[in-house]
């Protein structure tokens, strides 16, 4: 049932927007609305909780396995074309560089290295002793890579920046921002997808991970999804409480079915300010938080399969944050308190006799 009247809502989805222009506008009116059909004290207003704190760097980075200079100086002085590579890295700007620059670093470094070992291999000629310490350095790179692919994006100020406290939801109108920074999680996911052989032997692509850490760094998203699921998780609930409430056995407000003048005005605040204002904003931020949720979880999954030891701290965070199953996690409350709030209205219009068809 609860399904099915979901469904029906969906349907009455207006296509205009509503003229409130903020999301707090839009949820404490709705409330307004509702409190004052009702004969209710209205509930308090929203005040943001303190977020769960994204682990400080120094307790997400993973440590790496630094090459010998000795090891390098066989790069340097023979064949494999890593010269400029090696050089770049060790200038003065090299030795500042973001993660995400050493990561693009460590990944053209693994991919010219393993293409130097299959040209090496080839040479029938080749000095053994410089195939043996090629091998080792590559060896040495092979192990690190996992641990780098984390410290490029999990360290990265464009990625940190996509879990910072920052309290703005989403906007009313849809931008397009969040769907950017989606498909820019896309990219990493797809990137850390890949075992470190398909690394070692697929070019890395740099325009399109330059492209993604630099939308995930103007749009930051992740903040504004968060905190879209906070403040409608508080709104559905307390919306909930209001027809519950109301709703009691001992003073119901309808009976035998029967809507009365109460009733009606309560209809009329059901279609015009939660089917025509509301639930656009929340449909907008269901989608958007599902698929970035499900992209974190995809990425901390690969790295899993890389076998990155990911810090404690990071699966503490995944589990409050990011997870769509763990108890008390962000989604989960919301959920609860969408069908809680979908339930209130189902009772209210069922016991008033005004429950929507598909003909509606």
């Amino acid at each position: 049932m609860l399904k099915r009247f979901s469904i029906l809502i969906i349907l009455l989805i207006p296509l205009s927007g509503c003229s409130r222009d903020t999301p707090e506008l839009v949820l404490d009116n709705y409330l307004y609305r509702l409190s004052n059909t009702l004969d209710l004290n209205q509930p308090q207003s929203y005040i943001p909780e303190t977020r769960v704190q994204f682990p400080l760097k120094r307790d997400r980075l993973l440590k790496t396995t630094e090459i010998r200079e000795g090891l390098l100086d066989v790069l340097k002085l023979k064949r494999c074309d890593l010269l400029p590579l090696i050089a770049e890295r060790n200038s003065s700007l090299g030795k500042v560089a973001t993660p995400s620059t050493k990561l693009q670093y460590e990944l053209n470094f693994y991919y010219l290295l393993n293409q130097c070992i299959q040209s090496l291999g080839n040479d029938i000629a080749i000095d053994t002793e410089l195939l043996r310490r090629v091998n080792e350095i590559y060896r040495v790179k092979r192990e690190n890579l996992p641990a780098e692919l984390w410290n490029g994006i999990f360290t990265a100020p464009e990625v940190e920046a996509n879990f910072s406290r920052s309290q703005a939801p989403l906007p009313i109108t849809d931008n397009s921002s969040s769907q950017q920074s989606i498909e820019a999680l896309q990219t990493l996911v797809n990137l850390t997808a890949n075992n470190l052989d398909q690394l070692g032997t697929t070019k890395p692509n740099k325009e399109r991970l330059n492209q993604a850490f630099k939308v995930l760094h103007s749009n930051r998203s992740g903040p504004a999804i968060i905190s879209s699921l906070e403040i409608l998780t508080y709104h559905l609930d307390q919306a909930a409480r209001l027809l519950e409430q109301r709703n009691s056995p001992k003073n119901p407000l309808c009976r035998n079915e029967s809507p009365n003048k109460t009733a009606r005005i309560l209809e009329n605040v059901f279609y015009k300010f939660y089917i025509g204002e509301v639930l656009p904003y929340l449909a907008q931020t269901d989608r958007y938080a599902s698929q970035w949720l499900d992209l974190n979880q995809q990425l901390l999954q690969n790295y899993k399969a890389l076998s990155v030891s990911i810090p404690q701290s990071m699966e503490t965070y995944s589990a409050t944050v990011l997870s769509k199953t763990s108890p008390q996690s962000l989604w989960l409350n919301y959920q609860q308190a969408r069908d809680k709030h979908t339930e209130a209205w189902q009772k209210t219009l069922k016991n008033c006799g005004m429950m929507p068809t598909q003909k509606d």
